[in-house]
């Protein structure tokens, strides 16, 4: 309240502040309370840093890409690794294999070979793993190009015959390159493009993991006892609509 007297400068007349009362957020908290909760962000930011890479960084090559210790084969495209002392489940990008781990689709065709391939190429070993668009999957996998020494796993697997080249847009850097080395694979017969029960003359070697009869009316993936199965560029049945190799994946 301003009051004016004669001959007086204003007063204004101000509520004091009571500091006594007032609550302090961090009274009860002692220092090494704080000392933990600290620790326990730098933790959390180390176990996130793979995964917020691609949001501060936007160089490619080398420099999108971690040094790990592969302790755990999981199937034939997926790995378990040590990364700075954090345990990740990596997906390889750009391909599609035979499932040996869902039991809704059972063993597939050539899924124990793949698996045990990609055994033979990462357990125990250091590996480069490198990043393209995409840090994760819908499941939290690290999506990464994994490298030993200067051999990349993703285009060995499709190069013998393991694995079958897909793109999964925006990860589609290498997208032509395995689409190059899976032509010659099927060219070549190798891996699962070879082992084949269409190599009885009566099944259409247009699909090798399967026998689907030379003369067959037009058939449907209902029809087809495979979920998954290589289909060659000479499609009769329309098996393979999206054009990545593989039929019936829909």
């Amino acid at each position: 309240m301003v009051r004016f007297e004669s001959g007086r400068q204003p007063q204004v007349s101000l509520h004091t502040l009571d500091t006594k009362n007032m609550k302090n957020p961090f009274k009860g908290y002692k220092w090494y309370t704080w000392v933990i909760i600290l620790f326990m962000g730098f933790l959390l930011l180390t176990r996130l840093a793979p995964m917020l890479t691609p949001l501060f960084s936007g160089d490619s090559g080398h420099s999108r890409s971690e040094t790990a210790t592969v302790v755990r084969v999981i199937d034939d495209d997926a790995i378990g690794v040590d990364l700075d002392g954090w345990r990740y489940t990596v997906r390889y990008i750009g391909i599609i294999t035979p499932e040996t781990n869902r039991t809704s689709r059972g063993v597939e065709f050539y899924g124990p070979e793949a698996s045990a391939r990609n055994r033979e190429l990462v357990e125990g070993k250091t590996v480069r793993m490198e990043l393209d668009v995409s840090s994760t999957d819908r499941f939290d996998r690290l999506l990464r190009y994994v490298y030993v020494d200067d051999e990349m796993v993703n285009a060995t697997l499709i190069s013998e015959g393991f694995a079958v080249a897909s793109a999964f847009p925006p990860d589609t850097k290498f997208v032509d390159r395995f689409k190059n080395i899976q032509i010659q694979a099927m060219e070549n017969r190798r891996g699962a493009w070879a082992t084949s029960p269409a190599l009885a003359e009566a099944c259409d070697p247009s699909y090798p993991t399967i026998c689907v009869p030379q003369d067959a009316e037009p058939m449907t993936c209902k029809e087809i006892p495979s979920n998954l199965f290589p289909a060659l560029r000479s499609d009769d049945h329309s098996f393979d609509p999206d054009g990545n190799g593989l039929g019936c994946d829909g």
